[in-house]
């Protein structure tokens, strides 16, 4: 048993396995029904949401394939939203359609094969074949071969191939938005209970397994994530990512942050300088060669290009920006650029010049190298550096992990190299707390595993990018959080909410040092 902690912390559930990471508190149990988490939804308050796709909860871990690089935007992810209905097969349809939190894609068809995704409320995915791959099973009726491999259990209560299923359709409006950096909308509990039905609220009966019946009273400082509100009895209702009720008076929203990183093209290069907590002042170089503060700063989050060059005055020591006569005091800074010249594999980094032309014929040699105290990572492909932001690691440092659990300190982000062994589109991560209900992190986007309890993944509950914040995951802002997971491996095939990487698939190494 862990020792009580304060702060963010989180877990979630892969099968047996709890994930740990986010506003800090108790690491005390274990343990959880792989189909129990799910989800994803929008940041903006509107009440009328486009159809939407996908889900999350989980079993075990392997490592899988890979994806394009996108557009920093971050508002055009590779997962799909689930299609209505289009020309069908000769003999029946052309896809499978999610009615469950948690659709498993299996690696056989048959009910005791192992999961290699998932799909989620609303999510679809294309038939590879419209007769199905083995029928007549004693735990499922059909399964059918889907796109790009696996297989999917067809029963026709959590799975359809009618895409006009009355029920889907109704589903497709609380489906999550994945193409936006906040699937839901999301807010911080103030101490409520969820409810099952509400008078005055026409709520149909949902498919078995759509509501998480493990955390019905949700504690102070949890958070909640739901698709619409509804008026009934006098007061606002949150419809949630479970399609339960929760009472708008006891949710505080979350203020969606605008943070993100950048994509290192062109004439944008390392090392850059980020600056967290507060504003920064600006300095210029004097004719006598000493460094005057100036008026101008720069602003909490801003980031400036370096030259590489610095100047020692006194005790301090400056640098010098790509802003026109601009200089920086350096422990004013967080300054991103290659702890080493070389990649994992011994060949140098390449911080300027042209890109590698891009490989169609295998792996693309994806890493990670995060800097866990100054609060910095940089995504690589191969030798060049792609992207840099901020991140927020754990809030007690970092440590090398052990061989026995709990691995690292609470609170800690373990030390080493790792991979990307599965990708969840949205996923609950939740907190064990010895004498009190658990804290929960409602579907939390862009979840990826890489050891143990331990995700990189987007946070909505905090804006302090750079600083310590996490129970040992690494956060992401949500704009970030997206764009990484589309860019790391393995890919997320099309319309599905989940993967899982097997050992011949190529997967993203992630390097974490202080």
């Amino acid at each position: 048993m862990l020792p009580p902690m304060s702060g963010r912390f989180c877990t979630a559930a892969f099968g047996v396995l709890w994930l740990a990471c986010t506003p800090a508190r108790d690491d005390t149990r274990r343990g959880a029904d792989p189909s129990a988490s799910a989800g994803v939804a929008v940041a903006e308050p509107s009440d009328e949401r486009p159809a939407g796709s996908q889900d999350a909860g989980a079993p075990a871990i392997v490592p899988e394939s890979s994806p394009a690089a996108e557009a920093q935007a971050a508002t055009s992810p590779s997962a799909a939203v689930p299609a209505t209905a289009t020309a069908a097969a000769p003999g029946g349809a052309t896809r499978v359609y999610s009615k469950g939190r948690n659709v498993w894609i299996r690696s056989a068809p048959r009910e005791s094969a192992s999961w290699i995704g998932a799909l989620s409320i609303g999510g679809s995915v294309r038939l590879k074949s419209a007769e199905p791959a083995r029928s007549g099973g004693r735990d499922c009726p059909a399964f059918y071969a889907v796109e790009p491999r696996g297989y999917v259990c067809v029963d026709g209560e959590r799975a359809t191939l009618d895409a006009g299923d009355p029920m889907l359709k109704t589903l497709l409006a609380h489906a999550p938005l994945v193409d936006e950096p906040l699937p839901y909308r999301y807010g911080e509990s103030l101490g409520l209970k969820r409810l099952f039905q509400v008078e005055g609220i026409d709520a149909p009966s949902w498919p078995e397994g759509i509501h998480d019946l493990r955390h019905v009273d949700v504690r102070p400082r949890s958070s909640v994530a739901w698709t619409k509100e509804v008026e009934a009895g006098g007061q606002t209702w949150l419809w949630t990512a479970d399609l339960t009720f929760a009472p708008k008076s006891k949710v505080k929203p979350y203020e969606p942050t605008s943070f993100r990183g950048v994509l290192l093209t062109g004439d944008v290069r390392l090392p850059i300088a980020f600056f967290r907590r507060k504003p920064r002042p600006k300095y210029r170089l004097t004719e006598d060669g000493q460094l005057a503060k100036m008026d101008d700063v720069w602003e909490r989050l801003d980031r400036v290009g370096l030259t590489g060059k610095s100047k020692r005055v006194g005790t301090s020591t400056y640098l010098e920006t790509r802003e026109d006569g601009r200089w920086v005091l350096e422990r004013d800074a967080v300054v991103v650029k290659p702890r080493k010249g070389r990649t994992p594999w011994g060949r140098p980094i390449r911080l300027a010049g042209e890109a590698r032309e891009a490989r169609t014929d295998g792996p693309r040699n994806t890493w990670l190298e995060i800097a866990a105290l100054e609060g910095w990572m940089i995504a690589y492909e191969d030798d060049r550096p792609v992207f840099a932001t901020l991140i927020s690691a754990g809030r007690n440092g970092a440590e090398k992990p052990v061989s026995t659990e709990p691995f690292v300190p609470p609170s800690t982000t373990p030390l080493g190299q790792y991979h990307i062994n599965n990708k969840w589109v949205t996923k609950t991560l939740i907190t064990p707390h010895v004498n009190e209900d658990d804290f929960i992190e409602a579907e939390v986007p862009w979840s990826q595993h890489f050891f143990s309890k331990y995700l990189v993944h987007a946070a909505y509950w905090h804006n302090s990018w750079g600083d310590g914040q996490s129970g040992g995951c690494v956060n992401l802002s949500p704009i970030d959080a997206k764009w990484l997971f589309h860019w790391t491996e393995p890919a997320l095939p099309e319309g599905w909410h989940a993967v899982q990487v097997t050992r011949k698939d190529p997967s993203t190494r992630v390097i974490i040092h202080r």
